[in-house]
């Protein structure tokens, strides 16, 4: 890759971590859609279905800090050493006057240090406006496209297709989904429910699952628009 063409465009670290995870729930939700139905044990009946996405999450956020920490994917902030707010409390570290130039962020640091909300914080030291290279970032988490489904050769032109492929056609043609226009999650959810696969209910988990692939990964981040960081020359 030339000079000419290198991407040098900067994520923050929440934009880095809403693709880890439209990437890692997108790949799930294909993974739980081939798995078997499995019946419900009977004691289970009376407990509330669980939103699988919620877990999927939590492993994408463990991924991404995994990779900061293990050096795979590099980072920089905005670093400092003093307090001149003294020792934090409630929602402020007391770390402040952070420079206004941003500096690599060591695997060792991350290690060291806890990120919560955006600021990368240890006993003496504190990094802020957290931001990674995109590049780098879809480098490890490359954009899930689930592969095409083959015939098997010697088979007939006929395309394959499964219940479950055509009941996400069925939901895709019926809500009217396009590239535009997304349709609401919970709708396509409790439509997928009042549907039948062979004879079977569909389950909560396979009905996520459904309304999550016939999506756009960006139509899980509900459409929020980019915002723009602060001003590298101002003191945090």
């Amino acid at each position: 890759m030339s000079l000419q063409t290198l991407d040098r465009t900067q994520w923050s670290y929440a934009e880095a971590l809403a693709h880890v995870q439209n990437v890692t729930v997108a790949r799930r939700a294909t993974e739980a859609a081939k798995a078997p139905l499995r019946p419900v044990p009977a004691h289970n009946h009376w407990n509330p279905p669980q939103d699988p996405t919620i877990a999927w999450k939590a492993e994408a956020a463990n991924e991404l800090l995994v990779a900061l920490r293990d050096g795979d994917l590099i980072a920089q902030g905005r670093y400092t050493e003093e307090r001149p707010n003294g020792w934090g409390y409630g929602n402020s570290s007391g770390f402040g006057l952070h420079s206004g130039y941003h500096t690599s962020i060591r695997p060792e640091q991350w290690r060291e240090g806890k990120y919560l909300s955006d600021r990368l914080t240890a006993r003496d030291w504190e990094f802020i406006d957290i931001r990674m290279p995109r590049f780098l970032v879809k480098a490890i988490w490359p954009d899930y496209v689930p592969e095409p489904v083959r015939p098997a050769a010697g088979a007939d032109k006929v395309p394959y297709t499964t219940p479950y492929l055509e009941l996400m056609q069925a939901a895709i043609a019926k809500f009217g989904i396009t590239a535009e226009t997304q349709g609401k999650k919970d709708c396509l959810v409790d439509w997928f429910l009042e549907q039948e696969i062979e004879g079977e209910p569909v389950s909560r988990n396979l009905a996520d699952a459904m309304a999550t692939l016939i999506r756009l990964p960006s139509a899980q981040r509900g459409g929020a628009k980019r915002v723009l960081g602060p001003d590298l020359r101002q003191t945090g």
